[in-house]
């Protein structure tokens, strides 16, 4: 029985090792800016001042696109989609060879 009990704990060990080493990724599109909403931008003043003029602020049109990875020891690479780009092998390729040098520092 001993055995077959050290057995057990070692595997639990190499499991645990491997699962230090696995990394994952994703992909997102983002706005570039977000606006503050009104409750955000609100300051305290005298109550003499005068009123501040608040504009009606959009979401930039622009996009981004954002790539993460990780691993269990928080965020390893981020990494975003130069402008006018779309995503092809070699591209990808460029990101996986970041993701290796984030990986090795």
């Amino acid at each position: 029985m001993k055995p077959l009990m050290w057995g057990l704990l070692g595997n639990h060990r190499t499991r645990n090792k491997l699962l230090e080493h696995l990394i994952t990724g994703d992909e997102t599109w983002s706005h570039l800016s977000t606006p503050e909403t009104k409750r955000d931008s609100v300051t305290r003043k005298h109550p003499s001042s005068p009123v501040t003029k608040k504009f009606k602020v959009q979401q930039s049109a622009t996009k981004v696109m954002a790539t993460v990875f990780w691993d269990s020891r928080g965020m390893t690479l981020l990494d975003s989609l130069p402008k006018g780009e779309s995503v092809n092998a070699d591209l990808y390729c460029e990101t996986l060879d970041r993701l290796r040098h984030a990986v090795r520092r």
